[in-house]
């Protein structure tokens, strides 16, 4: 399936596909999490999931964006990102919710923080995607010094 000499770097990831992986990683989470509030080991407090599902958002965030560099189809890997993002954000949100039984207002302010991943997110996306255009100048501009253009 996957090319073993390849960089993690260089191989080209769908966006739906680190959602689900991230998703999943976020369930297990959040199933240890129910399953250890019912122990006297550990003090796990009500909002947890709330806690999970943002770190997750997070998570799912730089992944994308690293893994952003290796596509080949800027435009449509933006847009699969995005769906992405916020499939995972609606599926997460609803996860934590369902565990915890607390909306994400009654929880404590984690709409805010949702809000300022999510501008950190695009931002960041934004970010990677001047980088990869002004690497891809720069080789061109070496090529063209070289003569090899």
């Amino acid at each position: 399936m996957f090319d073993e000499k390849k960089s993690i770097y260089a191989k080209n990831i769908s966006p739906f596909a680190q959602a689900g992986g991230i998703y999943l990683l976020m369930l297990v989470f959040n199933v240890f999490s129910y399953l250890a509030s019912f122990t006297e080991i550990f003090l796990i407090k009500q909002g947890a999931p709330w806690v999970i599902f943002t770190s997750f958002i997070l998570f799912y965030a730089l992944i994308n964006c690293i893994l952003s560099i290796a596509t080949k189809e800027r435009n449509l890997y933006w847009l699969h990102s995005i769906i992405s993002y916020v499939a995972l954000g609606i599926i997460g949100g609803s996860t934590a919710w369902l565990i915890s039984g607390l909306t994400m207002d009654e929880a404590g302010s984690y709409r805010w923080i949702l809000i300022v991943f999510t501008f950190g997110y695009l931002l960041l996306l934004s970010i990677v995607r001047a980088m990869w255009k002004i690497v891809q100048i720069a080789q061109k501009q070496d090529k063209r010094l070289r003569g090899e253009e």
